[in-house]
């Protein structure tokens, strides 16, 4: 990941127009190992070839003037280098000046031990078969719309630009198989998206297609534009595999896009749409269950309710562990409580790679509660009597991607942990004894790093800030300590590029979050004492 990370950060720093790739394929295989062939290629400033082998030695650059004005790549290429060796790969790059250059590394592992899960969403199946056409002039694009729409069984063809789309078009027709769905790109040369679009609604042979319109850069006006030609859905690229298979089902859905008046797909109709959730609810009170059922459902939810948590396992057994985005479960249950049930749901979800987020339910909150209930193996906690706010607030902020939660210009707070604990002990391999010394160093050596962080911000010395704030970004990048890795990372980029306009706030944020890594640390401390 490291070596990947390095990569890419150095092909986006060395390239001002064009596209960053990562390619990874199958280079080799045998019974216990598998081969990967990792390339990041660039369309950047390139690398002359005498230079080649000089890159990967401590400091060297391969351009002065390149190193004052990206910073250069510093020790970094020498140890991704060596840790490839170390890995028993190779490291090496093909690059030629003024037109980019291709990092490529080799990298051995085992073969996987569980089944995995299902890659195909069950909801694609209405899709299988299904002839689409993409048009757009870039190659990447088009292959990266290609692996999504085969991986849902449906049959694409790729058209490299507006004329080349409408020629495919009418050639479908005449063989009497027109293409039902066509994605296309909004900028492109010659003949952009919207007046491919219009050529295609002009013609009534044509007309029966439904239209996806993608962009990179929305401008004023498009989406107008979008409703006077009919087009289903207007989307901003990079686009990720779950919106667009939702907006391309949305599409095609009852309400075609095509009749009159019909909703246009964007962005805000799948944030809307993905607020609504699939939940569980494991309760044996009757008069909780159904104050908690009314709380959810009103805000829109499915819920799907059960008495205990033999029910809960059993339900889930039989519908598959995606079939809900979160369970609330009572941990005091008869039978088999929440406790036992989700040590039952997290071992099944070994095998199968799945995570299915558990809130805890309890009357008798106490002090310690909420680490036993994590150290089971939930995600959240919410005290009863439930009330409505709480719980949908902690339902907001376990969720991946903010999926039941405000649209992201309303969110003000990081919904990860303040410290994953069980990440944290798994990057050490689980050594208890090394992460609780980590854990101590950190305490002692963190004061003093933010009042040179601090003292750089004032002085507003852009290498002192990038150097504090990344040593600040190793350090809690070994506790799992999302928030606080993501505040020390802002600050980072901020002096890196010299932008020192909102230091003083990224800085609050770093020592906001510093803080509440720190109280966690003491808290656990003070509840493994008692």
């Amino acid at each position: 990941r490291q070596i990947v990370v390095n990569l890419v950060n150095n092909a986006i720093k060395f390239t001002d127009q064009g596209e960053v790739v990562l390619h990874v394929r199958l280079e080799s295989e045998a019974a216990e190992d598998l081969c990967l062939l990792f390339r990041v290629t660039d369309t950047g400033i390139g690398i002359p070839s005498e230079k080649h082998e000089l890159i990967f030695a401590p400091f060297a650059q391969a351009d002065s003037s390149a190193t004052r004005r990206h910073g250069g790549t510093g020790l970094g290429l020498t140890i991704c280098f060596q840790l490839v060796e170390l890995m028993g790969g190779r490291l090496w790059v093909e690059s030629e000046v003024g037109k980019g250059s291709s990092f490529y590394f080799t990298a051995h592992f085992g073969p996987s031990k569980s089944k995995g899960e299902n890659a195909v969403p069950a909801k694609a199946a209405r899709l299988q078969g299904l002839a689409t056409l993409v048009i757009d002039d870039n190659a990447t694009n088009r292959r990266v719309l290609e692996g999504m729409l085969v991986t849902w069984g449906m049959k694409p063809a790729m058209a490299d630009g507006g004329w080349t789309g409408l020629t495919a078009m009418e050639r479908a027709r005449d063989t009497g198989k027109p293409f039902p769905l066509v994605l296309i790109d909004a900028q492109m040369p010659d003949l952009d998206g919207f007046s491919v679009a219009e050529r295609i609604k002009q013609d009534p042979t044509l007309a029966g297609a439904t239209i996806m319109m993608l962009t990179s850069a929305g401008r004023r006006g498009d989406a107008a534009r979008c409703r006077e030609l009919g087009i289903a859905a207007y989307l901003h690229k990079p686009i990720k595999e779950a919106d667009l298979l939702q907006a391309v089902l949305l599409a095609l859905g009852p309400r075609s896009p095509t009749q009159q008046n019909a909703e246009l797909i964007t962005r805000h109709t799948l944030r809307e749409r993905s607020k609504k959730l699939r939940i569980l609810l494991a309760e044996d009170d009757l008069v909780n269950r159904e104050l908690a059922g009314r709380v959810l459902k009103k805000s829109g939810h499915t819920v799907t309710a059960v008495r205990d948590g033999r029910e809960v396992v059993a339900i889930l057994e039989a519908s598959g562990f995606n079939a809900f985005d979160v369970l609330l479960m009572d941990v005091q249950m008869p039978g088999m409580d929440g406790l036992a049930a989700t040590a039952k749901i997290r071992e099944k979800e070994r095998e199968t790679g799945a995570h299915l987020p558990i809130i805890a339910m309890t009357a008798h909150a106490m002090k310690g509660d909420r680490t036993r209930f994590m150290a089971a193996g939930m995600d959240g906690y919410v005290p009863k009597p439930v009330r409505a706010q709480e719980l949908i607030k902690v339902i907001e902020g376990i969720l991946p991607d903010g999926k039941a939660g405000r649209p992201d210009a309303a969110r003000t707070e990081d919904p990860s942990p303040v410290i994953d604990w069980s990440q944290g002990l798994a990057q050490l391999d689980g050594d208890r004894e090394l992460f609780r010394e980590l854990l101590r160093l950190f305490a002692q050596e963190t004061p003093r790093l933010l009042e040179n962080i601090r003292r750089a911000v004032r002085q507003k010395d852009p290498s002192g800030i990038e150097r504090g704030a990344h040593t600040l970004k190793g350090s809690v990048s070994n506790f799992g300590a999302s928030r606080a890795f993501k505040a020390a990372q802002r600050l980072e980029q901020m002096a890196r590029a010299n932008d020192l306009a909102n230091a003083e706030k990224a800085f609050q944020s770093i020592e906001r979050e510093v803080g509440r890594l720190l109280a966690a640390v003491e808290n656990r401390k003070r509840e493994v004492t008692e």
